[in-house]
């Protein structure tokens, strides 16, 4: 019978242990072996299978091959299932598209123009077959892959028209190899015109002014001329030359490991003749910087902030073929001692970069190394024939056109800060006074300007000035001037634009109130209702305040809050920290908060204020073995372990459960190990090496402290929760002595609880097991409390007086009462508060049985008890339940005598009905 009881015990802890919590080390072990055993193919044959009689006898080998054939076997279904919604998806989804198609096809049909990319052209291509166009027109021919324009191609195409370029930039391929090799990038228009298929080409050209026309032909167009509306472009403000190439020298920078590159000097020059342009009142929309590399690209980005340059266009060439722009900066970067152009050599980007620009194109390179190359060394002479390139752009005032600056680096704007000149703009305002920035040509009108200096306007006939800046609205004269207040006959000083009889007079006023006091009001203004001199006055309480005049006159009715320490001594032993009128003059003590100071059962220190018991601790458990840790809050109880002990050594071995008291006795016999540094351990057998060595560590080990330290045969022990080592026959006689309180072992050095210690595990078992049964106390018999809250729930819905009376009170202790997991402590809580709120319904029933004129000040009292009740707290503190009970007794007591009172005045003769009226 005994060992039925333990085997049910056995198997009870085991299934608790369901819930212990695997430690780190082991399911990261049990991960790579899952990991291990997915990763193997071999599989259980079904004849194997079919022989099986009984799984359960199978090792983990063959019940890994078994899983394996079933997991084929169900990939296989699966897989057959997922081939046959395929199949009927696919045939769905093309009937689907066969709908949209013909749909789309119904109503281009109807349109006389379809316009497409010839991406869409590509993707709806069956729709083109059908629709079957007979003209097809492709802009930007050039620009377009080959297999791009057959695409758009059908038989019943009657007249292919193509525009574009095949001087400017072809199509770009992804593949660089397929591009050079196979002439993937040549579109079907080049192939076109180099076979000699007749074509046409534009004669006029609508963007360029004739001087940068001039750098395309002849050199790259052989015929073209210039539309009359070109020949009527204003010129560039601020610059002598609509165009110009500007020379340097400087050395260009590779970034992004050699496959871009930058020129710090051109980015810096471009962003400053920027800046000039848009000082000349251009807008940032007429401005664009064109750049050759992407990685000139983010130089110049990253040197023109938003605010300023907000609106202004920065692109690489190649990603602006087809824009155009007023004001064309160019950037070419290539500057090298290798002389390698790069992209600048390519005689389609040459095009591109000089023919974006409208009215001014602005370059700036190194023109020596470019001239090595044929196609700019013609551009180059054709600029040197007409002056428009140099090492320096002439600059020129609007304001002052003899004024000349020579720039070649971007210091040298410094020389027309406000994209003028250096001299003073001189220019008189509509206030008589001067502009005081430099030359400028931007709001030439000073519309925009603010005068900042001191305004000298006459604002009243006493010639007082206005002390303003010039740019802001005079208003009133506020210079103050003495003045007669007719209403009172007092000198003030007065705001010179301010009628004497709309000033109120800051004189102090001097009458006197209804309290004897002095009014504190200006004189201008209405008496004091209020008066706020401080009076020494007694209140309700007995207690001698200084408090506000007009809180003591009769008509009051606002509180008064007596500030008087209440010093009475709680049931704690401490000193009540409340006033009189926190405390409800004695009824009700403010709870203490002095720190209790107490150690819960759990050896750790309670954190709460100083409560009659203390609350079940909220840290983190602390309880672990050598198999895992402990993850609920200490408060509450813990699943044994159920592993095997692992107490173990070559003479004794333990057979228990991990959580269960050791059944071997402690092996005394020294250990034969050797430390790290060599000599002997000092410890025992079947316990861990201290990490003390009696050599090394000599002085340290025979320290005394229980006194057999010293001796010959003496062994240690390490306590492995804090460290210390101890003389194991004195440890052993301390960790024996029976401890009248319940609670856990401390190391005798530092008081650090001994949670884990194989030798002394029985001892520190039994006071776990006795602590867990102090948590299943507090926490409660489930039984108990469920047995509770239903009798509360029962006692709840009798109680009609609650709920009519106090029905938000009635709705919380509900919902209070169907919460998932209550404890004894929260069920307690929860009785009293039902008790409590039953007598106060009670009492407010009976205030319908008083006189209406005892009504007010008992329903006030009544108020300010719910409000400390409703006060949250985890329980009733003993002295806060005294203090309750005695002041709803008081209560209780105090309304039968207001019943009584109301009964026997009615059956008083009216007379005396009147006088007790009157002294009420």
């Amino acid at each position: 019978m005994k060992l039925q009881d333990q085997e049910e015990g056995t198997a009870h802890l085991q299934e608790k242990a369901v819930q212990w919590e695997v430690t780190a080390a082991q399911r990261k072990k049990m991960k790579q072996r899952m990991k291990v055993e997915l990763r193997k193919l071999n599989a259980m044959t079904e004849s194997e299978a079919e022989a099986i009689q009984d799984v359960w006898q199978l090792d983990l080998s063959s019940r890994w091959r078994l899983y394996r054939l079933w997991l084929q076997t169900y990939q296989g279904f699966i897989r057959q299932r997922i081939l046959q919604h395929e199949r009927q998806y696919q045939a769905a989804a093309g009937r689907l598209m066969e709908l949209k198609q013909q749909e789309d096809l119904c109503i281009l049909k109807e349109a006389e123009v379809v316009g497409m990319t010839t991406t869409g052209a590509a993707k709806y291509r069956q729709i083109l077959q059908k629709l079957e166009p007979r003209i097809i027109i492709v802009e930007e021919a050039a620009e377009v892959l080959e297999a791009h324009t057959i695409t758009t191609l059908s038989k019943a195409c009657q007249h292919l028209i193509l525009i574009g370029d095949h001087q400017q930039l072809r199509p770009s391929a992804n593949v660089f190899d397929l591009a050079k090799n196979f002439n993937l990038e040549v579109s079907l228009f080049e192939r076109l015109v180099k076979v000699n298929v007749p074509f046409v080409r534009l004669k006029y050209q609508h963007r360029m002014r004739p001087e940068i026309a001039q750098l395309l032909s002849p050199h790259i167009y052989q015929h073209l001329e210039n539309h009359p509306s070109v020949l009527k472009y204003e010129n560039i403000k601020g610059v002598l030359s609509n165009l110009f190439f500007v020379e340097h020298d400087f050395p260009e920078q590779e970034i992004q490991e050699g496959r871009s590159h930058q020129n710090t000097h051109e980015a810096q020059f471009v962003v400053e003749l920027c800046k000039y342009f848009l000082y000349q009142d251009y807008l940032p929309s007429q401005i664009t910087i064109l750049t050759t590399y992407t990685g000139q690209l983010f130089c110049l980005r990253k040197l023109m902030p938003a605010k300023t340059f907000a609106g202004v266009k920065v692109h690489v060439v190649d990603k602006y073929q087809g824009e155009e722009n007023d004001i064309i900066l160019l950037s070419l970067v290539r500057s090298n001692k290798e002389e390698r152009a790069g992209f600048l050599q390519i005689p389609n980007r040459i095009c591109v970069a000089l023919s974006r620009a409208k009215k001014g194109l602005y370059c700036i390179g190194n023109m020596r190394m470019l001239g090595n190359v044929p196609l700019w060394s013609k551009i180059i002479h054709t600029l040197r024939e007409n002056g428009h390139i140099g090492r320096s752009l002439m600059l020129c005032c609007q304001n002052h056109p003899d004024t000349k600056t020579l720039v070649s680096t971007a210091a040298d704007f410094s020389k027309v800060p406000e994209g003028g000149c250096s001299r003073p703009c001189e220019f008189r305002l509509s206030c008589s006074h001067v502009c005081t920035r430099v030359c400028h040509p931007y709001d030439p009108e000073h519309k925009e300007y603010q005068c900042l200096k001191p305004c000298q306007k006459v604002l009243c006939a006493d010639g007082h000035c206005c002390k303003r800046s010039c740019y802001e609205p005079c208003g009133p004269c506020m210079v103050l001037v003495e003045k007669t207040i007719s209403k009172c006959g007092h000198l003030q000083m007065v705001p010179c634009s301010t009628p004497e009889r709309e000033f109120l007079c800051q004189e102090p006023c001097q009458k006197m109130l209804s309290c004897g006091h002095t009014c504190d009001s200006f004189c201008g203004q209405e008496c004091t209702k209020k008066c706020p001199k401080l009076v020494t006055a007694t209140l309700k309480c007995g207690h001698n305040q200084q408090v506000k005049c007009w809180l003591t006159e009769e008509t009051c009715e606002e509180p008064v809050e007596c500030d008087t320490k209440c010093s009475a001594t709680l049931e704690c032993g401490h000193i009540c920290s409340g006033s009189c009128s926190t405390c409800f003059q004695g009824g009700f003590h403010k709870p203490c908060s002095s720190p209790c100071k107490r150690f819960l059962v759990c050896s750790h220190k309670c954190r709460q204020p100083c409560t009659a018991e203390c609350p079940p601790c909220q840290m983190a458990c602390q309880n672990h073995c050598i198999h895992s840790r402990c993850k609920k809050k200490c408060g509450e109880p813990c699943f044994p372990c159920a592993e095997p002990c692992e107490w173990r050594c070559q003479h004794y071995q333990c057979t228990n459960l991990c959580s269960e008291p050791c059944n071997r006795p402690r092996c005394n016999v020294p250990c034969t190990k050797l430390l790290g540094c060599g000599h002997p351990c000092v410890g025992l057998c079947g316990e861990p090496c201290p990490n003390k060595c009696l050599v090394c560590d000599h002085e340290e080990l025979t320290q005394i402290f229980f006194g057999f330290e010293e001796d010959p045969g003496a062994r240690f022990v390490q306590l492995e929760d804090c460290g210390h080592v101890f003389e194991s026959q004195g440890l052993d006689h301390y960790m024996d002595e029976d401890d009248d309180v319940i609670k856990l072992k401390l190391c005798p050095t530092c008081q650090t609880p001994i949670r884990k210690n194989l030798r002394y595990g029985t001892i520190v078992k039994r006071w776990l097991d006795e602590i867990e049964k102090v948590k299943r106390k507090i926490q409660g018999p489930a039984q108990e409390i469920m047995s509770t809250a239903s009798r509360l729930k029962a006692t709840l819905a009798m109680n009609v007086v609650l709920e009519k009376n106090l029905p938000h009170k009635y709705h919380m202790l509900q919902q209070k009462l169907q919460a998932p997991s209550l404890s004894t402590k929260s069920i307690g809580l929860i009785e009293n508060q039902l008790n409590f709120y039953k007598r106060m319904a009670d009492l407010t029933q009976s205030m319908s049985k008083i006189d209406v004129n005892e009504k007010k000040w008992v329903r006030k009292r009544l108020a300010e008890v719910q409000q400390w009740l409703d006060q949250p707290r985890i329980s009733f503190m003993g002295q806060e339940l005294s203090d309750l009970q005695a002041e709803l007794q008081r209560l209780t007591y105090l309304m039968n005598l207001l019943v009584r009172c109301r009964i026997g005045t009615a059956m008083l003769p009216p007379a005396l009905k009147a006088v007790l009226a009157s002294v009420r």
